[in-house]
């Protein structure tokens, strides 16, 4: 079956729900009005405080790679339920590794993204890395001058994407992290890798950011008017299971805007062996908009509207069935449309009521 995979979490926020229920998404509706629940994932408590989104913890369902339990269903209805272990991490730095050719050596890897931290009145704040824009000299130069700490401390460090390095290091089997896009905009400290597990991630960073302070380079950006690259943010730490096989045929390449996390996956997944039965899966995600104004916000939903609706029409035109996982930052559901409910013209759905349950 063919599967559209519609992202909302990298605009998820009160301004966004606020948005999204001034706007019916007419051309989703349109498409969703056949579908019938298959699964959801039970409503976590505290569910916006998970590490991993919805989005991410249902990819790793599909991986087989310690993810929540679900329900079969029919109704729109979940029981508080509680992640068991594994659920909060996702080895997309692993996957980023493999996608670039990388020898794993067995090892927990992690994506470290050369990112801006600003200090506020009362808190740390987090821009987004990708508009950073580091070029491959300064990202060279900046890791150059930090080598000789990673090697010493026995992590391995990979700057060939200037926008996204990874990073490898036993320490990393066990440290839960989250997408850059679920702290932007948000009180920084609640985002950002704790625990004993973390102790050798968070030494060798406060190391590095203290080799960056007076760094050529980011002297070099503040007297552009640029922001420095004063911090790595870490995410999608794990081991890559040695027997793990790809069940998606994947459409398109993830577009720029995707989050880091998708675009890591992707870039693994395409080179690990294909699953007996794969499936097509298709993701789409809008812009992470935690920062824009309600006009901005207001062109991204119809841009999601828009692009939703022609995965969604495509797939029917080449298949009986198709599902549709809609996640946000609570939670995810799982819909089946099926060509033969089309006669049914009666039915309806509003999209943006259905994006406000997840």
């Amino acid at each position: 079956m063919h599967t559209v995979l519609i992202d909302t979490a990298p605009a998820a926020g009160s301004t966004w729900q606020q948005a999204l229920a001034g706007n019916p998404m007419p051309q989703l509706s349109r498409s969703l009005r056949l579908a019938e629940v298959i699964q959801q994932e039970p409503l976590l408590e505290d569910a916006e405080a998970a590490w991993l989104t919805p989005a991410e913890r249902w990819v790793c369902l599909a991986l087989g790679l310690g993810a929540p339990r679900i329900t079969a269903s029919t109704t729109i209805a979940g029981a508080v339920q509680h992640l068991p272990p594994g659920a909060e991490r996702g080895p997309w730095g692993a996957l980023a590794a493999l996608g670039a050719g990388m020898d794993l050596c067995g090892l927990p890897w992690g994506m470290a993204l050369p990112a801006h931290l600003e200090l506020g009145r009362e808190s740390l704040s987090l821009a987004d890395p990708a508009a950073l824009q580091l070029t491959t000299d300064e990202a060279q130069a900046l890791l150059g001058a930090v080598q000789p700490l990673a090697s010493e401390a026995g992590w391995l460090l990979d700057a060939r994407e200037p926008g996204r390095w990874l990073i490898a290091h036993p320490s990393l089997a066990d440290v839960v992290t989250a997408d850059p896009a679920r702290a932007i905009a948000r009180n920084v400290a609640s985002w950002m890798p704790s625990g004993t597990a973390a102790r050798p991630w968070r030494q060798l960073l406060t190391e590095m950011q203290m080799v960056w302070q007076y760094h050529p380079v980011n002297e070099g950006r503040v007297r552009a008017g640029r922001p420095e690259a004063n911090t790595l943010w870490l995410h999608g730490c794990g081991v890559l299971p040695a027997d793990l096989r790809n069940p998606f045929v994947l459409l398109g390449e993830p577009p720029a805007h995707a989050t880091a996390w998708w675009r890591a996956a992707h870039s693994g997944l395409t080179v690990l062996p294909t699953s007996r039965r794969p499936h097509q899966l298709q993701v789409v995600q809008p812009q992470t908009t935690r920062e824009a104004d309600r006009h901005l916000l207001m062109g991204t939903i119809e841009a999601l509207d828009r692009l939703a609706a022609d995965a969604i029409e495509r797939a029917l035109q080449n298949h009986a069935g198709v599902r549709v996982v809609l996640a946000g930052e609570r939670r995810w559901i799982a819909f089946e449309l099926r060509r033969s409910r089309r006669w049914q013209f009666w039915r309806r759905a509003d999209a943006h009521v259905l994006l406000g349950l997840v």
